[in-house]
Formats: C-alpha cells, structure tokens, sequence
C-alpha cells in the first residue's frame, strides 16, 4: 500500500510538471509569435453567404492568450491569431456561443472593432436548404449555456502529447464531456453541420478548436475580395 501511494504521488507530479513544461513552452512560442500578422482579413460581408463558418481574432497576444497558447502548441505560429469561431446567418448577422450562452450577433462588431476576420465554405453543399437549416440548428439552441466543462477538457487534450490523447478516447471521460445542451464556440459549429448531415471534422466537436477549420479539406476559403 506504501509503495501505491508513493508511485501515484510520482505519477501526480511527473503530470504536473508535463503540463507547466508544456504550457511554458506555449508562452515561449506565443511570444516569437508576435511578429505575424494577417494582411487578407476580410473586410465586406458582401463576400460571405448563409453558412460560411467565420473566425476572428486579434492581433494582440493578450486576447484570449490561453487559445492562443493552444493555437501554438498544436498549429503554426502564423496560425495563433484565431480564438473564435462562429456561422454565419446572412444579412450581417452570426450565430455564436459565448459565456453567456448561444446568441445572435452583428459581425459588424468584430469587423469595426479590430478584429481579423476570415471565413471558411463547406465545398459540398449547394442546396439553399441545407445552409437555412444550419442557421435553423443554431437558432434552436438560443441560449443554451456555454460548455465550459467541454473547452477545459479540449485545453486539457491541448497540452497532453498526441501520444497520451488516447486517454480522452474512452467513452465515460467522453460522456462527462459532453454537456447536453451545452457549447463553446466551435463545438456549436461543429455540431451543427454534424446535426446536418454534412460532417466537418472526424473527431468528437468539444474537441475542434477554431483553428481546426483552417486547412480542412471539406472545407474552402473565402477570398477577401
């Protein structure tokens, strides 16, 4: 008995100390990452259609550092910027999950007040009606809450090697993070398109962060201009 609480206390502290390893090492790249920017953000809604999943960020390593962290541990540094994620409705509006839960916004607010801004089109539906009933989802869930307890199993699978990740593959830990009713910003996205039988990514949506759509291959980008 003495000799299972000695190696659950090594085994405690071996994982504390992965995780500050890690997490210092994301503040290191976060700050070499300072120095990108992002010179195609868009700037005219014209460009966008009823469906289109949008991103925003800041320039700013301060905003949302903790995705930002994320962001560089598991993308390109060119990539840190993308803290959010959301769909677009059309008509300038966007359906979002926020602290205070699943709401309706003006993309006007992120275009106006310094954001980065790129946008991202499933290549395989064409039918007006499938794009109506994205929006359709995601105005069903209207202030359902925000997942908190699902973004901090997704930061957790973050700074855990891809070698461990298998952890997060049992179905108990699996149910435990899946709130019903419940999202962070790009889960809501994922499970709609998942809820609409057109998939964007293989992998459970508490999982996907928002720079997770960039380079997806059912998925095209949205030129600025």
């Amino acid at each position: 008995m003495h000799w299972i609480l000695i190696i659950m206390i090594w085994g405690l502290k071996s994982l504390v100390f992965l995780f500050a390893s890690l997490f210092l090492t994301g503040l290191v790249r976060l700050l070499w990452a300072r120095k990108y920017t992002y010179d195609l953000s868009i700037k005219d809604p014209a460009v966008l259609r009823k469906g289109d999943i949008i991103l925003t960020g800041k320039q700013s390593i301060r905003d949302s550092w903790y995705i930002q962290v994320g962001n560089v541990l598991t993308r390109k540094l060119k990539h840190r910027f993308w803290t959010h994620a959301a769909l677009y409705a059309g008509e300038g509006k966007l359906w979002e999950a926020q602290p205070e839960g699943v709401r309706e916004a003006d993309i006007d607010s992120y275009l106006k007040n310094g954001y980065y801004v790129r946008a991202f089109r499933h290549r395989y539906i064409q039918e007006a009606v499938v794009l109506d009933n994205l929006v359709a989802w995601c105005t069903s869930k209207q202030r359902d809450g925000y997942d908190f307890k699902g973004a901090i199993f997704y930061a957790c699978s973050t700074l855990i090697p891809l070698g461990f990740n298998f952890i997060f593959d049992t179905p108990w830990l699996a149910r435990l993070a899946n709130v019903q009713d419940k999202y962070f910003c790009s889960e809501l996205i994922v499970e709609a398109f998942e809820e609409n039988g057109y998939p964007v990514s293989p992998f459970d949506a508490w999982r996907v962060k928002p720079s997770d759509f960039i380079s997806n291959p059912v998925l095209t980008e949205v030129s600025s201009s």
